[in-house]
C-alpha cells in the first residue's frame, strides 16, 4: 500500500521481535546494573546512553542498508543536526529517566514503561519508506507524551504503596 513504511529485516513478525529484544536488553539495564554503578544518576546516564545509541543507530542502520534516507534530509545540514540533536536528547531522556526512577526509588512500573518506550520507536525505525519520518515525530511529539505517561505511572505507584502502607 502507498506510504505504508516496509520492514526492512523483511516482514512485520520479525521486526517486531528484534525491537522487543532491544527493548528487552535496555530494559534489564537497570537491574543488571544497579549494583555496579554506585549512583542512579550513573546509571540514568548509561542507560540513556544506550537508549540514544541503539535508537539512532535503527534509524541510521535501516535507512542504509534499504538505501532509503530522504534527500531532503540532507538539504539543510543545520535542521538535520538540529533534528539528530532532538531525537538524540529525547532518546535519553526515555531511557534515562525509568532507570533513575527504578534505581533511585525501586520502582517497577518505569521499567515497564522502558520497554514500551523502547520497543515503539524501534519497531518504527526499522521500517522505511513511509510516508513521513518517524525519527521527527518520535523525537517531538510521542517522546515527550512517552515520558510523561512514565512520571504517571510512576506516582502512580507510589500512591499505591503508600496507600497499601507499603516503602516508596
Amino acid at each position: 500500500m502507498p506510504g505504508t513504511p516496509d520492514p526492512v529485516l523483511g516482514s512485520e513478525a520479525v521486526t517486531f521481535a528484534v525491537a522487543c529484544a532491544g527493548a528487552a536488553f535496555v530494559t534489564a539495564l537497570p537491574p543488571a546494573l544497579r549494583t555496579r554503578l554506585p549512583t542512579a544518576r550513573r546509571l540514568a546516564l548509561v542507560v540513556g546512553a544506550v537508549s540514544t545509541l541503539l535508537g539512532l543507530g535503527a534509524w541510521a542502520g535501516a535507512r542504509l542498508v534499504a538505501d532509503a534516507f530522504e534527500p531532503s534530509l540532507f538539504e539543510d545540514p543545520l535542521a538535520f543536526v538540529g533534528l539528530l540533536a532532538v531525537a538524540a536528547l529525547a532518546l535519553a531522556a526515555q531511557g534515562a529517566l525509568p532507570a533513575y526512577l527504578s534505581a533511585r526509588w525501586r520502582l517497577y512500573t518505569p521499567l515497564a514503561g522502558l520497554f514500551a518506550l523502547t520497543t515503539v520507536p524501534l519497531f518504527a525505525f526499522l521500517r522505511v519508506r513511509g510516508e513521513s519520518d518517524p525519527l521527527a515525530l518520535w523525537a517531538l511529539f510521542f517522546a515527550p507524551l512517552g515520558i510523561v505517561a512514565v512520571l504517571l505511572l510512576a506516582l502512580g505507584e507510589v500512591g499505591v504503596r503508600r496507600f497499601l502502607g507499603g516503602r516508596t
